[in-house]
């Protein structure tokens, strides 16, 4: 069908008008799918909801609502926009746009239809794709050395470097204006993900740094990923030119393997960041409105049994790091005691509850392995002095018992050992407070107490043991070294107006770093040993961030990584070795370079010192008189370069 303005065929001695340009087909129309099916009573109320829905997203000319013989409308509908370019928007941002539990729409083109009504009877298969070998994602684990990376931003450069444990960095990628705001690993450190807010996100990977997939979601300002990186998930609250929460496409979740949109959601006015928890299967996802937890399925993006739970007085929720398990917590109302409950996914029955009387405030922390549930109840006493409980929840034991710790001081901070069974804790009145270690034997065990201690952050090693005490923000960066095991300090070092500290993800170095989105001097970081000592210590301006590259899990057996650590003095020899080539062949090249920059350089002083000595005779025609090399003073400075050290212990 052809559409179109009429044409002029007045006399031809006046002037020709312009020809209309004629509209082939219906490019503007949209067929909506699964609309509800209303009696003639509620026909009107329900074009105002659709018009409402879709004028969202451009100016709607029309809109029909096809009725049926038995007076209901029929369960889809016409949308006409002005446009073509609106029916397209439409068509992105509205299809599985969910409108109630039972009406999920499905938006497509007009012309689609049409072309599908023409397709012949006969079976005609498609050509093939030529097959494109992609590179492998995860080749940066192939290095013999098997060492890490990690990403540095500072001013507009991002560059991506191999930590090898030298005193200068290896760069293995540098790229001028690679992301506007921040950058990001997903979970398992196969993707690098740059975000360029005016177009999106995009994911890169290889050993080229080659585009992966380009999600595009204009106007993104936040993003996250599920545990194991199925799902990408971006935010634009402020989408395109409207700061409207309530755009369906305000919340976006992707395939990230595939970069497909799977589903938009609505944002809301008080949004917090991150909207979705997930189990760590990627299996399920929960978002917390008020009074309520959705709980939704993947990959249909759906809620489980199209309804959501109902807890009246919500405040928080965790999801377990490691098994299909929400905790919430609901305050205190009235006569009613503050709890916490735990229930399983997908049947949402109850697992076990704890009851909380008089307090203020709950945090909830899991075990990086799922073992225990701590938490952390809050309390103020008539005197008005803080206090917290600690009530343990052990969730891989018969009958999930639960184990009570009390504190009559202020708790400043928190820390499970993430492969093992204790815990640190720091408490007490001002800026030095006490360090304490328990473990989880039978009962909750003090294992020590450390005494007035410069710290406000706790940063275990992700193989524990080892633990950072920082003293962040108005500590003014004091670091210290500390083994659990052996229970003393490693080292000590300062690192003024640190605001951050990271461990790798091999637990052998940590770093500290100043980030220009905190301070506006002196930004830079510090590449320490898990033992304190200063390996690399480096200045930038306008320093933003330091992120390791995660790794994925171990594809060894636990048994094996067991008998490893159990052995290591039998490889510490042979890796020592190694690590002293290493060291040696970069000592090598520096010296190489340095020396082809001496010898360049007195190339070039030679050549001036022979075209000194030509114009001898110039000089001293014009009355300039020749200084004596004899006469000038020169000193010498010399520097001293460790080449390798090995401490013996006395006999």
């Amino acid at each position: 069908m052809t559409r179109g303005g009429r044409h002029n065929n007045n006399n031809d001695n006046q002037e020709d008008e312009p020809e209309v340009a004629m509209e082939i087909g219906f490019p503007s129309i949209v067929v909506v799918d699964n609309t509800p099916m209303v009696g003639p009573e509620r026909t009107e109320k329900l074009k105002v909801v659709l018009n409402k829905i879709f004028n969202a997203v451009g100016k709607v000319r029309d809109l029909h609502l096809p009725v049926g013989q038995d007076n209901q409308t029929a369960g889809f509908a016409f949308v006409e926009y002005h446009t073509a370019e609106e029916a397209e928007a439409a068509i992105k941002k509205l299809n599985n746009y969910k409108l109630d539990k039972n009406h999920t729409f499905l938006v497509n083109s007009y012309e689609d239809f049409r072309k599908f009504e023409n397709v012949g009877e006969e079976y005609v298969a498609p050509e093939p794709s030529p097959f494109n070998a992609t590179e492998n994602l995860r080749s940066w684990l192939l290095r013999e050395d098997a060492v890490d990376q990690y990403c540095l931003r500072y001013q507009d450069t991002t560059e991506i470097v191999w930590n090898t444990g030298g005193d200068e960095p290896v760069v293995d990628t540098k790229r001028d204006k690679w992301t506007e705001t921040f950058a990001k690993w997903s979970p398992l450190g196969t993707y690098f993900l740059t975000i360029i807010t005016t177009k999106g996100v995009v994911t890169w990977g290889g050993s080229k740094w080659e585009k992966v997939h380009r999600f595009p979601h204009p106007g993104v300002k936040v993003v996250d990923w599920s545990p194991s990186e199925k799902y990408l998930i971006t935010a634009a609250p402020q989408y395109q030119e409207n700061d409207d929460p309530n755009d369906p496409q305000c919340i976006i979740i992707w395939n990230a393997r595939t970069g497909v949109k799977l589903r938009g959601f609505m944002g809301s006015n008080n949004t917090t960041w991150p909207v979705f928890k997930w189990t760590s299967d990627d299996k399920y996802f929960i978002r917390m409105s008020e009074d309520t937890l959705s709980i939704y399925e993947a990959p249909s993006m759906t809620l489980i049994d199209q309804k959501s739970l109902k807890i009246p007085g919500l405040k928080d929720f965790t999801v377990s790091p490691t098994d299909p398990i929400i905790s919430y917590f609901v305050p205190e109302k009235d006569s009613k005691p503050a709890s916490v409950v735990l229930i399983d996914i997908p049947s949402k029955k109850e697992r076990r509850s704890k009851n909380l009387m008089n307090v203020t405030d709950c945090k909830m922390v899991w075990h990086p392995q799922g073992t225990y549930l701590c938490i952390k109840a809050d309390k103020v006493n008539k005197a008005k002095k803080a206090s917290a409980d600690f009530e343990i929840i052990r969730l891989k034991e018969k009958d999930i018992p639960i184990d009570h710790l009390e504190f009559k001081e202020p708790l400043v901070a928190f820390a499970w050992e993430p492969k093992g069974n204790r815990f640190a804790v720091l408490s007490g009145e001002g800026p030095r407070p006490n360090l304490s270690f328990y473990l989880m034997e039978k009962t909750v065990k003090l294992l020590k107490t450390f005494e007035k201690k410069t710290a406000n952050h706790l940063f275990w090693s992700p193989e524990g043991n080892f633990i950072v005490l920082a003293g962040l923000q108005n500590l003014n960066g004091a670091l210290e070294f500390f083994s659990v095991n052996d229970m003393e300090t490693m080292g000590t070092d300062d690192h003024f107006m640190a605001t951050n500290v990271d461990w790798d993800p091999s637990g052998r170095f940590v770093t500290s770093y100043v980030s220009f989105w905190r301070h506006g001097s002196e930004t830079g970081y510090n590449l320490y040993s898990f033992q304190g000592k200063a390996i690399q210590r480096v200045m930038k301006e306008r320093f933003y961030e330091f992120l390791w590259r995660p790794r994925p899990k171990s594809l060894l057996p636990e048994k094996r990584q067991d008998y490893i650590k159990k052995n290591i003095a039998t490889f510490a020899e042979a890796l020592e070795k190694e690590d002293k080539e290493v060291k040696a062949a970069e000592r090598a090249k520096r010296q190489k370079i340095r020396g082809e920059k001496r010898q360049a350089f007195e190339s070039i002083l030679s050549k001036l010192r022979e075209r000194y000595n030509a114009e001898a005779s110039e000089r001293e025609a014009l009355g300039y008189q020749d200084v004596d090399d004899d006469d000038i003073e020169t000193q010498e400075e010399w520097v001293e370069e460790v080449e390798d050290y090995q401490e013996t212990p006395l006999e």
